[in-house]
């Protein structure tokens, strides 16, 4: 099969010409090029809020008992 696109390179070089005479163009007109800031691309997370809604609260997991708590409890369901 024949495929009559450019590949890749080719279409780089071409876009990169075009880009190059344009800034020609640009500059030839008395327009400047300012060198801005790097992009780090690490947006700052959100700040925490200072209070707790009390309706996540309610849905938070209660406290595991421990083993003592436990063991106390089968005792008192035997002699109940």
């Amino acid at each position: 099969m024949i495929s009559f696109s450019l590949n890749p390179d080719a279409q780089n070089r071409i876009k990169s010409a075009e880009l190059a005479e344009a800034v020609a163009e640009f500059e030839s007109r008395g327009g400047q090029i300012l060198q801005g800031e790097c992009f780090t691309g690490n947006p700052i997370p959100p700040k925490r809020r200072d209070w707790i809604d009390p309706e996540t609260v309610l849905k938070r997991r209660p406290r595991v008992l421990s083993a003592a708590e436990r063991g106390r409890l089968q005792r008192r369901a035997r002699v109940v």
